[in-house]
């Protein structure tokens, strides 16, 4: 998988075609209800802070695209996480 997931990404990413790697690949975004990170963000969904639910949602999608390797340059997903961070820093 990982040898398709390159040719897909040099061939399809220099066409700006990042949607459709993900079609052809079917990715799947499987969560573990009982992990604590699962458990906070639906804690903050139901308190109505859904800012932050939805950069944390964000920041979880886009840490597994980096793990599964289809991320361009993993650096841009520092983008989102440092406004994370600072939005959970706020209030100190």
């Amino acid at each position: 998988m990982g040898a398709v997931r390159h040719f897909l990404k040099t061939n399809l990413l220099q066409r700006n075609k990042q949607q459709e790697i993900y079609k052809l690949l079917q990715l799947n975004f499987d969560i573990n209800p009982k992990h604590i990170l699962i458990k906070k963000l639906f804690t903050l969904h139901k308190s109505n802070n859904t800012e932050l639910a939805n950069m944390l949602a964000q920041q979880l999608i886009d840490n597994a695209l980096v793990t599964a390797g289809l991320v361009e340059d993993p650096r841009l997903v520092l983008t989102g996480l440092n406004k994370l961070l600072e939005k959970v820093l706020e209030k100190y």
